[in-house]
């Protein structure tokens, strides 16, 4: 389990690397600033909501890992492994928010693994593919999107919420820091 207690920790994002490394590097930091934001706190803290949102960083995590693993696991490639979370999503199918509604009951171990799970398998189904590959399923609209433009929705969608996190961390304990 990849953990990230002091920002310089996070991943250098190169400089000069082809397209594809450039955007699996920035999407590396994005992932390493949510570790950061998350670290050190327990489940409990992780669940802390302020109100009045009812966001919480375990949402967020529990979010995301669903996110990555929805775009790249089983839009872009088909499922090429069923992710441990999709049993509670069939029996919340129905919810919008479930991720973010149900986190509050999952263990931060339970969120990082899902993480964990999530990023591992974006990495194999990553380096084994081109960028401008199209997904193997549609998603929202019946669109197929290349895997240039999933990766670029996951940078925008980890950026979107690292913004909600660093607000709801210095809510928990006065952390604060980009």
């Amino acid at each position: 389990m990849r953990t990230i207690t002091d920002p310089a920790d996070r991943f250098d994002i190169p400089f000069t690397a082809d397209e594809k490394q450039t955007l699996l590097g920035i999407l590396a930091f994005q992932r390493d600033t949510l570790r950061w934001k998350c670290a050190g706190l327990s489940s409990e803290l992780l669940a802390y909501r302020h109100a009045p949102s009812t966001l919480s960083l375990s949402g967020l995590l529990k979010h995301l890992a669903v996110i990555e693993a929805a775009w790249v696991n089983v839009t872009f490639a088909g499922t090429v492994e069923t992710p441990s979370w999709y049993t509670q999503y069939e029996a919340q199918r129905e919810r919008t928010d479930w991720t973010f509604a149900t986190a509050v009951d999952d263990s931060a171990e339970q969120l990082l693994t899902w993480l964990d799970e999530a990023q591992r398998v974006t990495e194999r189904v990553v380096a084994e593919a081109d960028l401008d590959a199209i997904a193997q399923e549609p998603f929202w609209d019946g669109e197929r999107a290349t895997l240039r433009w999933i990766l670029l929705h996951l940078v925008q969608e980890y950026a979107r919420h690292l913004g909600h996190a660093d607000l709801i961390r210095e809510a928990i304990d006065g952390s604060a820091g980009i």
